[in-house]
């Protein structure tokens, strides 16, 4: 078959629009499947610069609520565990949470205790941006608030004058609790 018969026969035409297709749709395919669960957070603690990096294996969402756990050296350095970030929602993940929280544990303590605070603390969580794909979360925010130093265990016996204050922005991609 010479050229002009195949352009006639309108192959030709087929053969581009299902290379057209084919290609949008590794188009719309790639940026999910390239999103791996990761992230990081940088900011201030204390007053002190500090990166993080998302534990993976702890941080998951659900189709309402998210939980990030940060880990670092600079943390353990500070007698500090891993930073958990955690929020839920009713509806769209537009930003108006019922329920955020994060809490840092204090390591060697007896009784076990943890830097803590939430919306009822003036806690202030704003999310830039939410994208939710193939069981694939990515979102991206600012955290920031001043942590109460409380007991693990039922949050009970707060010490105002132990805190600890944390400015961070975040960027996080979470695979869905199964």
């Amino acid at each position: 078959m010479n050229y002009d018969n195949f352009k006639e026969s309108g192959a030709l035409t087929t053969m581009l629009r299902s290379a057209i297709a084919a290609f949008g749709f590794l188009a719309l395919v790639v940026p999910v499947i390239a999103a791996e669960p990761g992230g990081a957070a940088s900011g201030t603690i204390a007053g002190e610069e500090i990166e993080l990096s998302v534990w993976t294996e702890q941080s998951d969402f659900t189709s309402s609520s998210f939980s990030i756990y940060f880990q670092a050296p600079a943390l353990r350095e500070r007698g500090l565990g891993s930073l958990s970030l955690g929020a839920e929602w009713i509806g769209d993940l537009d930003g108006d949470f019922f329920s955020a929280e994060i809490d840092i544990p204090i390591l060697d303590t007896d009784p076990y205790r943890i830097y803590r605070a939430d919306l009822d603390d003036e806690l202030s969580l704003t999310i830039t941006s939410a994208s939710h794909q193939g069981g694939v979360l990515a979102i991206a925010g600012q955290v920031e608030g001043v942590l109460t130093s409380v007991d693990r265990i039922a949050l009970r016996n707060p010490d105002p004058d132990d805190t600890l204050s944390v400015s961070l922005t975040f960027e996080a991609v979470l695979g869905e609790l199964q």
